[in-house]
């Protein structure tokens, strides 16, 4: 089935690693395709022993090895979190692919940067400082 919807689906193909939520403690990489209709489906799991830059070599080249199986073209688009290693392997291996960040992973990136900033702005704005929000909370 999952070979089916890759055949059908091969150009863009999401990669999130999911940290140390198993008992080994390891990270585990999802590789998820989407449909035309915007529906999801796993291509593949893979548990890594680190997260360096031949982990990554190691499931990327594979991945080439399954698109070469079934002659399908490599995808357009990988979109993955901001982990330097993982770019680094997939571009070296996918180097005509196009990278693009996951938006859960820039705006994550954009609150954790903007809230103290916010914070700071609506405080002087509000003639509130640290003692007194602290107090009131």
């Amino acid at each position: 089935m999952h070979s089916y919807f890759l055949i059908e689906n091969p150009e863009v193909l999401v990669l999130d690693v999911i940290y140390k939520i198993n008992r080994f403690r390891m990270p585990l990489v999802n590789i998820i395709k989407i449909t035309g209709m915007n529906r999801n489906f796993y291509t593949t799991s893979v548990f890594l022993a680190g997260e360096k830059e031949n982990d990554y070599d190691m499931i990327f080249s594979d991945l080439k090895d399954l698109y070469d199986f079934w002659k399908l073209l490599y995808p357009l688009i990988f979109v993955t979190d901001a982990c330097e290693a993982e770019i680094k392997a997939l571009k070296k291996i996918f180097p005509e692919a196009n990278h693009i960040l996951c938006i859960f992973h820039i705006n994550n990136n954009i609150l954790v940067k903007l809230k103290p900033k916010i914070k700071t702005k609506y405080n002087r704005e509000n003639d509130l400082n640290n003692d007194n929000e602290e107090n009131s909370t």
